[in-house]
């Protein structure tokens, strides 16, 4: 179980993240526009940068957590270590006991076959799908995976969902793309706005839902943008959500 109590992050004196607090003990997904802090929230909660308020994995509190190998993430910072690809398998099969099996089965079935390729030579898709397996190899209890659509093609996205409904028991998929979200029709999914969570709710439900401006009786979940309120509403007038491709356009409603 991931719980958040009274998170909240400042970067160069900025408010990030506020205030967040949530018990999250499934694989959910986490939507959102850029900049809204999904990424940020992720970082945190892999031990990456520090926060305030309490953050704990399975009890861990993550500010004094060492050698957490239930987790695994696919976030850059956890992959800086290794000069080609190959290096990467091996440091993390001696740190997290990955079969080398599973990681060359899971590369090859998207077309990924150069293990000697540098990984500053990889282009922004190649480095996705690598860090994305790398996490899900182990099976872990507990995965982050920061944006595993981003720049991949459609095919290999595809296989990628596959991916993340088998492997890891439970943690945060991040994700602005909504096409890609609504495959996941049964997760338990969060939004964060401007560095607020809200939810849980529906992914199921949440794209039947249209996006009204002001506050519904009975909708499903409303958010804050700004100075302006947002309501997602069954069977609504507005614009709907799973027209929205990326959560961005909130901002154009």
């Amino acid at each position: 179980m991931i719980e958040l109590d009274n998170v909240s992050i400042n970067l160069n004196k900025v408010s990030i993240i506020r205030d967040v607090t949530a018990k999250i003990d499934s694989k959910v997904i986490l939507l959102g526009p850029n900049g809204s802090g999904k990424t940020t929230l992720l970082k945190a909660i892999a031990g990456i940068i520090p926060y305030m308020g309490s953050i704990r994995v399975n009890g861990n509190e993550v500010k004094r957590a060492r050698n957490l190998n239930l987790l695994s993430t696919n976030l850059p910072e956890a992959y800086s270590l290794g000069r080609t690809v190959e290096d990467v398998i091996y440091l993390y099969q001696e740190l997290k006991s990955i079969p080398e099996s599973n990681v060359k089965e899971l590369l090859r079935s998207v077309g990924f076959n150069d293990l000697k390729k540098e990984i500053y030579g990889l282009s922004a898709g190649q480095g996705v799908i690598l860090r994305t397996v790398m996490a899900l190899a182990s099976d872990p209890q507990v995965v982050l995976l920061d944006e595993p659509f981003e720049n991949v093609d459609a095919a290999k996205k595809f296989k990628i969902v596959q991916w993340l409904k088998e492997y890891g028991k439970e943690g945060i998929i991040v994700t602005h793309e909504i096409d890609m979200a609504a495959m996941f029709k049964e997760s338990p999914t969060f939004m964060i706005l401007e560095g607020r969570l809200y939810g849980p709710v529906s992914m199921g439900g949440l794209m039947e839902c249209s996006i009204e401006e002001g506050s519904h009786p009975g909708s499903l979940m409303e958010v804050q943008v700004g100075n302006r309120k947002f309501s997602f509403v069954k069977e609504g007038k507005g614009k709907k959500m799973k027209d929205m491709v990326i959560l961005d356009r909130i901002y154009n409603i």
